[in-house]
């Protein structure tokens, strides 16, 4: 457990909404990774044990809790000298910084990369530079950023995700389709192509591509990346100051594209629908293409109906951007002694290759296969067994080349709730004019910076 620090509490911190499926394989790696670590350690044969704790962002006792309970124990086998004890449910925001506050907080945190950033301006973390700052090679820039605060390394980057096209190979070769869209104008055509109706009624039942027009985290993401795809930014910085810079004539190129692509070739009912329910879809069948990460791939491995294609997203005028989404394992001011150097020693092994590969085991589901839930964040996984068996992941590996940023700064997230996803809504449901809800968003969002200071 950690000391009280001289913390200043703040009063906007973000939350960042990563509830997804999981995807299904029968294959994982069984190699353990070193047990090195670049700091010092309890001594080993010594017959000391030191206990620490680790909080995860799933419960404990969930399919993801045990998978990462494996890694764990083999973590233990090889290093006795070090007992972890897992803990689920790791607090976002506020809640996150009253438990660190407390003294309370398990040595080694699974934090989102969006909330560890306004925490790390406020000392909440160890600076783990100079025992893993040597590791930077091991991922692409724009990865190890988020994890960087002031110049300070606020904890290893370990799990993430990013977002790509996940396609019906059965309904692509109905319709003729040979390969997957590469660009904008691809997109649209293939998702018209697909959109057809297949029972004889006079209105289509199969429709081209899932999209998201719920008020919500997931029509953000998918607008976000889209309007990345044509060179928008969500915010700029002049003179020092932030400022929302989404109404321009990229975004609201952008989410016309958006809008009519929803609206020609996604179910009707796509205003009520979340990424959840798109991906019920998907493994239904009504809709041909859906913008996943990899648990995406789960349903076709676990209906055998179909076979899914992974692609990267098609490019748009400024080129391809996805989102790139990333947890790191931090350890909280005031951690000290053998239990630092535990914690180190966790981490150290956690984001090593052989671990990573372990995560792609994945968790068990109820049909005794396993299922990747996340995928490693290190940009050097392509050897590895996992990888080899299945070269679709690599696909979503190619994503942290071109990463779109959610939540590029603190404020974004209120933002984001109070105002941007309300102004999309609007927009995909035709009440307002790209331009018009764009709009919204500069002037509200300009006024929450502003007071925010």
């Amino acid at each position: 457990m950690i000391k009280k620090s001289g913390l200043i509490f703040i009063t906007c911190l973000m939350v960042i909404l990563t509830a997804c499926g999981s995807t299904s394989t029968n294959n994982g790696s069984s190699a353990s990774p070193a047990a090195s670590t670049n700091s010092a350690s309890p001594a080993q044969g010594s017959g000391k044990v030191t206990n620490i704790s680790m909080q995860i962002a799933w419960a404990s006792d969930s399919g993801r809790g045990k998978a990462i309970r494996e890694i764990l124990d083999q973590f233990e086998k090889e290093n006795p000298d070090v007992k972890v004890d897992l803990l689920g449910g790791i607090q976002y925001g506020q809640k996150l910084l009253t438990q660190i506050l407390s003294g309370k907080s398990p040595e080694v945190l699974q934090v989102a990369y969006g909330d560890a950033k306004p925490l790390a301006t406020q000392g909440a973390f160890i600076d783990l530079t100079k025992d893993f700052g040597a590791e930077k090679a091991n991922y692409m820039p724009q990865i190890w950023d988020l994890a960087v605060n002031d110049g300070k390394l606020s904890g290893m980057p370990w799990l993430g995700h990013t977002i790509q096209l996940i396609y019906n190979k059965t309904l692509f070769d109905k319709a003729g389709i040979k390969t997957p869209p590469k660009t904008w104008d691809e997109l649209y055509q293939d998702a018209k192509k697909l959109t057809v109706d297949t029972n004889g009624d006079g209105k289509p039942d199969q429709f081209g591509i899932g999209l998201a027009g719920k008020q919500g985290p997931d029509l953000a993401w998918m607008y976000g990346l889209t309007a990345a795809q044509a060179g928008a930014k969500l915010v700029t910085q002049k003179n020092g100051q932030y400022e929302v810079a989404i109404n321009s004539p990229e975004g609201i190129k952008a989410l016309d594209f958006y809008s009519k692509l929803m609206k020609d070739t996604s179910p009707p009912d796509s205003l009520n629908k979340d990424g959840g329910a798109i991906q019920t879809d998907f493994a239904n069948q009504v809709v041909a293409m859906e913008l996943s990460g990899p648990w995406g791939v789960d349903d076709a491995w676990k209906s055998g109906k179909y076979e899914a294609g992974v692609a990267e997203v098609p490019s748009g005028p400024a080129g391809k951007a996805t989102e790139v989404t990333t947890y790191i394992l931090s350890v909280p001011t005031g951690v000290e002694g053998d239990k630092l150097a535990a914690s180190k020693k966790l981490i150290n092994y956690l984001c090593s290759k052989p671990a990573q590969e372990m995560v792609m085991k994945g968790e068990k589901g109820d049909d005794g296969k396993y299922y990747p839930f996340r995928m490693p964040i290190r940009k050097d996984m392509a050897d590895t067994q996992f990888f080899k068996d299945h070269p679709e992941f690599n696909v979503f590996m190619k994503g942290v080349d071109y990463p779109f940023t959610l939540v590029p700064i603190p404020q974004w997230a209120k933002i984001s709730d109070e105002v941007y996803q309300s102004a999309l809504n609007q927009v995909v449901s035709g009440k307002i004019s790209a331009a018009e809800g764009l709009k919204m968003v500069q002037d509200k969002g300009n006024a929450i910076i502003k007071n925010s200071k």
